[in-house]
């Protein structure tokens, strides 16, 4: 049965639709992402807020499942479970927290937080999807890493266009509390995970969340203990940042449209 499994999940590599970072591959799903979202949207708009809120529930839960999901069936495609999939690096750890946050009344004060989180780990991974080797784009490994984080940027964009998030600036503080909080958790990953193992042959060295090492390994390592964590948690916190004011400036613009529009009526 495993080897039927393997067959059907396993990377594809005939060189005809090969995915890699800004291959046509990718390109054409960043399209697809784009153009599905978008698509969504236009059918919602009219909806009542109840469906619409469902909707982002259904997104998250869905992007959640396919997470929990992809530990049973990376074995089928590789042989073996990838850890560098725990849940210690942004876009890995916000479908679990966004999940936790749509059914958990007590955390609904971080629900802006790690929605808006999660639209920008998706946002990261798949602008450069530097982590996934190259396969054919039809491959299970890369289809898994497009829809899922096609959905993560989905459920933050649904959120942000159907006004399910509170974005007053005196929220901003959760923001700050979560980032640092993945930070604080990628740093005990990474403490736990990394290191070698002779006869487990087990040898890893993990940088989730950027905390260990810049992504691009430029600065020295003596610096990067400190500037790493540092660039991390500003550079997603003023993601976080422009993603309020530029919703919050977008909603003002479609609020002043809509008092003019009635003016012109009466």
């Amino acid at each position: 049965m495993f080897n039927l499994m393997h067959e059907l999940f396993k990377d594809k590599d005939t060189g005809v639709f090969t995915f890699s970072a800004f291959s046509l591959c990718h390109i054409i799903y960043l399209l697809l992402i784009i153009g599905g979202i978008i698509l969504v949207i236009f059918l919602y708009k009219n909806k009542t807020q109840e469906a619409k809120t469902k909707l982002i529930t259904t997104t998250v839960t869905i992007a959640f499942a396919l997470y929990i999901a992809d530990f049973f069936l990376m074995p089928f495609a590789t042989g073996t479970i990838d850890i560098g999939k725990l849940p210690f690096h942004l876009c890995t750890l916000m479908s679990v927290m966004c999940f936790v946050v749509r059914h958990n009344k007590k955390m609904e004060v971080f629900k802006t937080a790690f929605t808006l989180l999660g639209l920008i780990g998706g946002l990261m991974y798949i602008t450069y999807p530097a982590g996934v080797a190259q396969a054919d784009g039809y491959s299970y490994r890369i289809v898994q890493t497009v829809i899922y984080h096609g959905l993560m940027i989905a459920q933050g964009v649904f959120a942000l266009v159907f006004d399910d998030l509170d974005l007053s600036w005196k929220n901003f503080k959760y923001d700050v509390i979560a980032v640092l909080a993945v930070a604080v958790w990628a740093y005990i990953g990474n403490t736990l995970y990394s290191g070698s193992n002779f006869w487990l042959s087990y040898e890893h060295d993990f940088n989730w969340f950027f905390v260990k090492h810049d992504g691009l390994y430029l600065i020295d390592d003596e610096k990067d203990a400190f500037i790493a964590p540092l660039m991390s948690v500003s550079s997603v916190l003023a993601i976080s940042a422009l993603l309020r004011l530029i919703a919050i400036k977008l909603k003002s613009l479609f609020v002043k449209e809509q008092v003019l529009e009635a003016e012109k009526e009466a």
